[in-house]
């Protein structure tokens, strides 16, 4: 960020509080922050995580998916949804 060169962070961040202090960190610095929500059916979900060689314990997604908050307009400059079936 100080050099001012731009920059993916990927993460999964599933609530807002817990964006909001990434979010303040990179206002910090003047960036523009683009948000792109990735999703797709709980289906496949489990399809692609079954596929893994280390899966993720289907109760453990179940309570990340609980804890979910979709993103919002308000939370930076752009927020792109990308629903995959």
């Amino acid at each position: 960020m100080r050099a001012e060169k731009s920059f993916v962070w990927n993460a999964t961040n599933l609530s807002r509080q817990l964006r909001s202090s990434l979010i303040n960190l990179f206002s910090a610095y003047q960036a523009r922050i683009r948000i792109v929500y990735l999703e797709v059916s709980w289906e496949e979900l489990l399809r692609r995580n079954h596929s893994r060689a280390a899966n993720v314990p289907e109760a453990v997604i179940q309570r990340m998916r609980d804890r979910l908050e979709v993103p919002d307009l308000t939370e930076a400059h752009q927020v792109d949804w990308v629903v995959d079936s």
